[in-house]
């Protein structure tokens, strides 16, 4: 049976890879993409998420969602990662397509309504049109088949502090509302990302491979690329969004945690994600009552690497070093 999944998303460079991923994959049913701020402007998210349906040849519905933080005023967007337009300053033709009238919170509210049990909602941004879904209807945590979340770093350093992650840095209010709730989410936090590099030989066999959607991710590739090499001297980029998606469809590469999430909401350490395992005392009682998830702390790094690219390029992979 396939997974029906709803990308929250802020296109950006990495979603690109995982929206692509998504609509190649045979075992996911791509039912939306909602849009949200980050990595760009929401409208700016809007108008990438409905460009690149169109280059992977895809339609399904698209819903934008909130332009700013639940309580914070918003952070600067992420254009020194993602390039002046998200997409790595590649050029990608305009879509003639628009979003749906409802927003991106209403719109998950009424899917898991129309589908009770059968929606896996992959956040792979902010986290605040998740948490406006519960504000609309707090009962969308019980519908919900499953919550996959790109961000966070529970055991190693953040990425924008010394201890947060930009997705939850973004709006730490919606994130800790998110890991309160009651729903089944598995977090891949950079724990488990930061991992996984594709280096430009992946990116040139990926081209010859599929000449129309490797090509595209190759470009946008080489802007993240020099962002990854002057920032942390890696020889590639990194596919954090990817790994939120991957768990849908082959969970057994990953090394897996159960325990209570968190999110720092003020303070020097605002935005980190605090994880603690199930079973492990604490003096403060509210940790005993919050709901225990699931967080992804390894992964078979060659594994995800050929899986990717034979999901992409619908053959087995020769991955260069």
């Amino acid at each position: 049976m396939k997974h029906k999944v709803i990308i929250d998303t802020d296109p950006g460079i990495d979603d690109a890879m995982a929206i692509a991923y998504a609509i190649a994959h045979p075992d996911i049913d791509l039912i939306a993409l909602t849009t949200i701020f980050g990595n760009v402007s929401v409208s700016e998210a809007t108008e990438n998420a409905l460009a690149l349906l169109d280059c992977f040849g895809h339609e399904c519905d698209v819903a934008q969602g909130q332009t700013r933080p639940l309580v914070m005023e918003p952070r600067p967007h992420s254009y020194f990662v993602h390039g002046r337009n998200g997409l790595g300053n590649v050029e990608v033709p305009k879509s003639a397509n628009s979003a749906v009238s409802q927003s991106a919170a209403e719109y998950l509210v009424q899917k898991t309504r129309e589908m009770p049990g059968e929606i896996d909602i992959c956040a792979i941004g902010p986290l605040t049109n998740l948490a406006r879904a519960l504000d609309i209807d707090p009962t969308i945590a019980s519908r919900v088949k499953s919550v996959s979340i790109m961000g966070g770093a529970v055991y190693i350093p953040g990425n924008v502090s010394p201890v947060a992650e930009a997705n939850i840095w973004n709006d730490p209010h919606a994130a800790e509302k998110v890991f309160a709730a009651s729903w089944p989410v598995v977090l891949s936090p950079l724990d488990v990302t930061t991992k996984v590099v594709l280096s430009p030989h992946f990116f040139a066999d990926l081209e010859d491979a599929n000449p129309k959607v490797g090509k595209l991710l190759s470009d946008m590739a080489r802007f993240y690329a020099r962002f990854y090499r002057s920032h942390s001297g890696l020889n590639g980029c990194i596919p954090h969004d990817v790994m939120a998606l991957a768990y849908l469809t082959i969970p057994g590469v990953y090394k897996q945690k159960r325990g209570a999430i968190a999110a720092a909401t003020d303070g020097p350490g605002i935005g980190q994600t605090i994880f603690n395992p199930t079973g492990k005392p604490t003096v403060d009682p509210s940790w005993q009552q919050r709901p225990q998830h699931t967080a992804l702390l390894d992964i078979d790094v060659r594994f995800f690497a050929a899986h990717y690219f034979d999901t992409i390029a619908g053959r087995p992979a020769e991955i260069g070093d």
